[in-house]
């Protein structure tokens, strides 16, 4: 599986998805956090997913990525855990999100098998 986005939720999910004995690649357009999570270490402060992040690492579960296509075409699922960060009007700004999907759709379409 791929998780776009590694924030709070995403690094949480792949830190966590992968203890629990899933193939997870990382994505995100930030080197300095995929640098993190391929030397096993949180990009972000939360107690004890160090520890699982490490054993992602260890075990060959877990890797990190800014390449979006690549990881579409290695994982056979996609979960996107990008910010939605408020607008000036409060209302929420899906940016992220759409360029997300939109990177993923073209991924997909050189993809034979489902996603």
């Amino acid at each position: 599986m791929s998780i776009f986005g590694l924030g709070y939720v995403g690094a949480v999910c792949a830190g966590c998805l992968s203890a629990r004995g899933h193939e997870v690649i990382g994505v995100d357009v930030s080197s300095t956090k995929i640098d993190l999570i391929n030397q096993g270490k949180s990009p972000i402060v939360e107690p004890g997913l160090e520890a699982l992040l490490q054993q992602g690492q260890q075990t060959g579960r877990l890797s990190g990525t800014t390449d979006f296509k690549k990881a579409v075409l290695d994982s056979d699922v996609s979960f996107i855990c990008v910010g939605t960060p408020s607008k000036k009007n409060d209302d929420l700004d899906l940016g992220y999100i759409e360029t997300v999907c939109r990177e993923i759709g073209f991924a997909i379409r050189e993809k034979s098998e489902r996603h």
